[in-house]
């Protein structure tokens, strides 16, 4: 774990207009940036041109010089000369690296494998940080494979005449164990068996501290608790004993405001208005209006969970959005039961749906009319990755399949199916990552809303094209969507410099007017990325080319988060 250094600073005189520049000089192995990071000091990327370049008092010199050869030794360079010069404007830092500490040999001895949790092989530079962490994850392994008594006996011996560290590690298991009684402490507005269904742990199960870790997520799912605490205890019998208590939020009802902007939908506005333990056991409700400059809408919602990890609820609203061809409005509401069995999720609703299309701009093609159905819907989730807005691995399925019978209540007969799978996997100093769409529409009688169709281009389809850009269009080029869709994107994510990554990408789209796409004549395109990481994920902007008309169909995108 990275060291927190110069906590001092905080409080010096950085503040002061003649506060000299802060500089480092002739390091090679450990780049400037991750010093400045070391000593809590952000350096500005060139485009940052409104931030402070870092400062240092003189006051602080010697404590900053000991520091930096800490964290120097800390990253396996324990022979790092460090000096320095200065003058009224700059302080600069001169560091002669020498020899670092090279691993001659790792060893160990376990009944897990615990290979691929050692970040070290023969011939790496040794870093503390890392030995440490190679600790914590091993104890982990072996914690989410029952063995809670696990004992690590784990050194590093450091020759610091010959540069030579040497690394040993042996893990005695012991026996597995297995969660014992479950104690649940209600709060005033949460009952106890309520709190005990969003538990993934049942007494007598082998132990795992996994299912700690997916209960407090599935704890923190609902805004109306504000800190959970699940304590355990070790007994003699390898029974692990568990006891969870909870602080309702002070403050159950949330207003929310915001403005933002996207290469799909423009500039946006939303405001709500949450209750989040609506008359308690975590039920909520709420309200949201949500304008761009493409769709306006206002949504009422209401969330009850019930035992097992289920809920139940209801959605009402109002949309509006312009589809460049036709407009359309429609009114909407939508019971739902759902379960939540992470990583799978299902969810059944039944949607009532007004819709009204209108301004249409070409009445043969898409014909103005009002339209009533009543909707099945089944949804399947399944996620796997580590991060939502950033991952790193893993993979994830979505599904969704909706349809209708025509009758004096319904005004068509359709089904409507929709998945889309990614996979995302580190390879060395790279991310890779991979993701597929298919949809199909087939109406076999009466007429279903023209927006149920599908729509390509823009930031989440294919990137050479502008939002619902792609595709068959009318007499005045507006898109006007296809009746199947297939879709693949293969990404290559990998670091620039700092915080700064970059992408490359290819997105590919085959679309159809009958019930599966055509293959025959596919949109192929090619881009690249760049990503700032921010607290909030990572910014991004992304330009894709047509491969066969790169220099007149491209387009622009920005957002925030990876897009899978």
């Amino acid at each position: 774990m990275k060291k927190k250094i110069l906590t001092f600073l905080l409080f010096s005189t950085l503040l002061f207009a003649n506060t000299p520049l802060l500089f480092f000089s002739q390091n090679k192995e450990i780049s400037s940036r991750e010093l400045y990071d070391a000593l809590e000091l952000h350096k500005p990327y060139f485009f940052e041109f409104y931030a402070d370049e870092p400062t240092l008092d003189a006051k602080d010199i010697e404590l900053t010089t000991q520091a930096l050869k800490d964290y120097y030794k800390s990253k396996g360079f324990y022979h790092a000369d460090i000096s320095y010069i200065s003058d009224e404007n700059s302080i600069t830092f001169l560091i002669q690296e020498n020899e670092p500490i090279i691993v001659r040999s790792v060893t160990y001895y376990a009944g897990l494998d615990i290979g691929k949790q050692i970040p070290f092989t023969e011939g790496d530079i040794f870093d503390a940080d890392k030995f440490a962490q190679s600790k914590k994850n091993i104890k982990i392994l072996y914690a989410n494979s029952s063995f809670c008594r696990a004992e690590l006996n784990a050194k590093a011996w450091i020759d610091i005449e010959k540069n030579s560290a040497y690394l040993n590690y042996e893990v005695l298991q012991n026996e597995r164990c297995y969660f014992g009684k479950i104690e649940i402490v209600p709060s005033k507005n949460i009952d106890a068996k309520i709190l005990e269904s969003l538990l993934y742990m049942d007494e007598g199960e082998l132990f795992s501290s996994d299912k700690i870790a997916m209960s407090y997520e599935s704890l923190y799912g609902y805004e109306g608790i504000s800190k959970a605490i699940i304590d355990t205890n070790i007994n003699k019998n390898n029974s692990v004993d568990i006891a969870l208590s909870v602080v309702e939020n002070v403050n159950p009802i949330r207003f929310q405001t915001g403005i933002g902007a996207s290469s799909d939908e423009g500039a946006m506005f939303m405001f709500g208005l949450k209750h989040r333990n609506f008359f308690g056991n975590l039920k909520t409700a709420g309200i949201e209006a949500r304008v761009t400059q493409i769709k306006q809408s206002i949504k009422a919602n209401f969330d009850m969970p019930l035992l097992n990890r289920n809920a139940t609820g209801l959605e009402i609203g109002y949309e509006n959005e312009d589809f460049f061809a036709f407009k359309e409005s429609r009114v909407f509401a939508e019971p739902y039961f759902l379960q939540k069995r992470t990583p799978h999720l299902f969810k059944e609703s039944l949607l009532f749906e007004r819709s009204k299309t209108y301004d249409s701009e070409d009445l043969i093609l898409i014909p103005e009319y009002t339209i009533f159905l009543i909707s099945p819907k089944l949804e399947w989730s399944y996620d796997t990755r580590d991060k939502i807005l950033d991952p790193t691995s893993g993979y994830f399925i979505s599904s969704q399949i909706m349809g209708s019978v025509k009758s004096d209540i319904s005004d068509a007969t359709y089904y409507k199916f929709k998945a889309t799978g990614g996979y995302i996997l580190p390879i060395y100093d790279y991310i890779a990552g991979f993701r597929a769409t298919f949809g199909t529409l087939d109406v076999q009688e009466g007429d279903v809303p023209p927006s149920y169709r599908f729509f390509a281009g823009g930031m989440h389809s294919n990137r050479a094209y502008s939002y619902r850009k792609l595709g068959p269009t009318d007499s005045r080029n507006n898109p006007i969507g296809s009746n199947s869709i297939l879709e693949a994107t293969a990404e290559i994510r990998f670091d620039i410099y700092g915080d700064l990554r970059g992408v490359l990408f290819s997105d590919n789209t085959f679309l159809g007017n009958e019930s599966m796409p055509s293959y025959d004549n596919g949109y192929y395109s090619a881009g690249f990325g760049l990503r700032y990481k921010t607290p909030i994920g990572p910014i991004a902007i992304d330009v894709g080319f047509d491969i066969e008309n790169p220099t007149k169909q491209y387009a622009i995108h920005f957002h925030i988060g990876e897009l899978f």
